[in-house]
């Protein structure tokens, strides 16, 4: 036996551990999963949040909502910036979320149950109305924050339901 033969793991079977995962599976009857957990950067959605001054009537209160995936925000955000002026907006809010046009839906219907004027991506505010930048980016977040509870909620729901059905208590 040589020496580099000795040092390495697993020297007679090369695959030892894939060859032993196979048996497991085929003794065990459970089929073969593909566990690629790659994180890809560019698929992840952002939700933003503008503020919008309109230079004709100064006292209208206007916000663009905007959502697209990493590598497209800069597009977007220049894209808005040239349609309203860049002079004329300033960035608010941006998030990642795990659909942004469901995020830009629920904000919506949000706002639309406060009975403001929401058409396409604008938010106007009522003209009698308090809100400000803040208090919209406060009211944003806080519908961020429920959406990702929602999503975890779920996820441990059905975590919970996975190990009631799997968990079997060892007596030793």
């Amino acid at each position: 036996m040589t020496t580099s033969a000795v040092e390495a793991p697993n020297s007679a079977y090369p695959d030892l551990e894939k060859r032993l995962e196979r048996y497991l599976r085929s003794v065990f009857c459970l089929k073969e999963i593909d566990t690629k957990n790659e994180y890809d950067p560019t698929e992840v959605e952002y939700f933003g949040l503008l503020s919008l001054c309109d230079v004709r009537a100064p006292r209208r209160k206007l916000w663009y909502m905007y959502y697209a995936t990493t590598d497209q925000v800069d597009k977007t955000v220049d894209q808005i910036h040239r349609k309203y002026g860049q002079r004329n907006m300033y960035e608010l809010f941006r998030k990642p979320v795990y659909t942004g046009a469901g995020m830009r839906s629920r904000v919506k219907n949000h706002f639309k149950e406060l009975k403001w004027q929401v058409k396409g991506n604008i938010l106007e505010a009522p003209p009698n109305s308090s809100f400000n930048d803040e208090k919209v980016v406060n009211t944003i977040a806080d519908l961020y924050q429920d959406e990702r509870r929602r999503y975890f909620d779920y996820l441990m729901s059905r975590s919970n339901l996975y190990k009631s059905c799997t968990y079997r208590h060892i007596n030793a």
